[in-house]
């Protein structure tokens, strides 16, 4: 059940109000935060243990010419994250291979095959971009090979016995760096950094002008934006610089892409990011083709990059196709079986693991419990994805019957498993049990924070200083508002299929349009209905000419 709490005024100035509700209070602090340094944010590479043994690994592999090989995951860290440190690599010298493993056929993470292909390419040293931490048997078999690896990766450490020749990593527990928050392709800019104040430090002239890399933050700023860590410190200034870089358009792939989404390059925000640019990048592994993506985020050419784009956008329609009708095929079987526990878990062997997540969440959000569904990745072993719908966490779900899973883990509202075909018919049994143990310690209540409330004639003014405390996503959530007693004047559903929500909000002489994409009138906890005054729950921005409008989250 969702309480909304409207926090008390702090101050009459909006953001003020907004600053002080993040914990951001004096002078120094509210200048950091507003005003991302370059500079000042990005803290010594050489604090990150292993630093100094990868970037020496690297330089020797320059010198002596021999073969490197990025290994990037295939999601919308790795894949920036990859081909930023690949055309990076290339500008210093080095010859490099960018090897992105196949979702379905290969799986996350290191493997054999892909390790036997490398070793045959002549590949004496890997290095990777968002993975590697936990995958100790996969580079023992590329040591035996002959190929030193350098793990670059933000997950969770839980020891430091990785056989790697370095394990960079801010989250190792032996670790002075101070932030730990980076994503994937963040720890390899950290890399980047590494060895250009090796290379401009060192006797030899280098021809590398100063500040020069700061190019590739496009990338680095995509990843940050689609990775859901937090956007503070250097994770802000990353995200900061990085949507500066893209709005100067340079990369003819983007530059395609934006043009086929009809996005303006100078108006691009975090949430074309997050929405747009973000799924289409993750659409191809989903769907098949990681290395689409790859070539559309580093083709020069532009008559490619218009062919990628439109591929790419077609691989994205696909995979929403995809998405609608496995949710369409899951409440058709809800409907035929309802679910009387707390907890839905199903699965099909010809559903596609990749797209699960997507499905889940939607299936969550509709019916309110947390949800778990499984397909087939290549093999025996299924696969699948878990969102939760009703504020228990998935971990602590899976925590309670670790014996169901060959694997699992995740975060509080989502995860990913893997189990055996003798237990994915136990599982639903299991979980259910483990859920309502859970409840019966009390009862689930899911606060959500209103930053204030806000009159419709205030929305404009608001928006300057919202783009002060932009881009928004983890720890500086996008603020929510509350509009008192607003006149839903229209109400009416637009778009091809007619499934999202446009309402005209008015109050005095102003009117507002609000809209709450796959909504009806009925979704909210009150139902809208034309020509009655409501109280709408939702946030400020941007509609696509440029004027304000709130997208509507709830109504209470």
């Amino acid at each position: 059940m969702k309480v909304y709490k409207v926090r008390e005024r702090q101050h009459d100035a909006l953001l003020d109000d907004m600053l002080a509700a993040r914990g951001i209070m004096g002078e120094k602090d509210i200048d950091a935060f507003l005003a991302p340094d370059f500079e000042r944010d990005s803290h010594d590479p050489f604090l990150l243990p292993g630093m100094d043994i990868a970037v020496e690994r690297i330089l020797s592999a320059k010198k002596n010419n021999e073969k490197v090989c990025v290994w990037s995951d295939y999601d919308c860290d790795g894949i920036p994250g990859g081909v930023m440190l690949t055309q990076f690599l290339r500008t210093i010298g080095v010859s490099v291979r960018h090897y992105i493993p196949h979702r379905h056929k290969e799986g996350y993470g290191l493997n054999k095959e892909g390790i036997d292909s490398i070793a045959e390419d002549g590949i004496t040293l890997i290095i990777t971009i968002d993975l590697g931490t936990t995958e100790h048997e996969s580079i023992l078999y590329a040591k035996e090979k002959g190929i030193d690896i350098i793990v670059t990766d933000h997950h969770v450490v839980q020891t430091l016995d990785n056989p790697a020749l370095a394990l960079i990593n801010p989250k190792r527990p032996d670790s002075t760096y101070p932030f730990d928050g980076l994503c994937g392709a963040g720890v390899a800019w950290k890399l980047v950094q590494g060895i250009l104040v090796t290379l401009r430090s060192g006797s030899q002239p280098f021809d590398y002008a100063q500040g020069k890399e700061k190019w590739f933050l496009d990338l680095v700023g995509i990843a940050t934006l689609s990775d859901m860590v937090p956007l503070v410190g250097e994770n802000r200034m990353l995200a900061h610089f990085g949507l500066k870089v893209l709005k100067r358009n340079r990369r003819p792939g983007l530059a395609a892409l934006l043009k086929v989404l009809k996005i303006r390059p100078s108006a691009l925000t975090e949430d074309d990011i997050g929405f747009m640019i973000g799924p289409r990048i993750n659409a191809a592994s989903r769907m098949d083709s990681p290395d689409i993506a790859a070539k559309l985020l580093s083709t020069e050419d532009e008559a490619q990059a218009g062919v990628l784009a439109k591929e790419l956008n077609h691989i994205n329609d696909e995979r929403k196709g995809l998405v609608a009708a496995t949710v369409k095929e899951a409440n058709h079987r809800m409907l035929e079986n309802p679910v009387s526990g707390g907890v839905i878990v199903m699965g099909n062997p010809k559903w596609r693991p990749g797209i699960l997540g997507l499905v889940a969440n939607k299936l969550a959000e509709a019916h309110h419990k947390p949800v778990f569904l499984w397909g087939r990745e290549g093999g025996e072993v299924l696969r699948g994805s878990v969102r939760s719908g009703d504020g228990v966490s998935v971990v602590e779900i899976m925590s309670g019957a670790p014996e169901m899973f060959l694997h699992f883990g995740g975060h509080h509202a989502s995860g990913g498993f893997s189990v055996s075909e003798e237990n994915v018919h136990l599982l639903a049994a299991a979980l259910t049990e483990v859920h309502e143990t859970i409840k019966s310690k009390g009862t689930l209540v899911q606060e959500v924070m209103v930053e204030r409330e806000l009159s419709l004639p205030e929305v404009r003014h608001a928006l300057r200083d919202l783009n002060r405390l932009a881009p928004f996503g983890e720890s500086n959530r996008k603020p929510l508002f509350v509009f008192r007693d607003a006149l839903a004047s229209r109400v009416r559903m637009f778009g091809k299929q007619n499934d999202h929500l446009e309402v005209s909000l008015a109050s005095g002489d102003t009117t507002v349009s609000g809209i709450s994409f796959f909504y009806t009138p009925e979704s909210f906890l009150k139902p809208i209905e034309a020509g009655q005054k409501i109280d709408v729950v939702g946030h400020v921005e941007l509609d696509w000419k440029g004027g304000p409008r709130i997208r509507i989250v709830d109504v209470i």
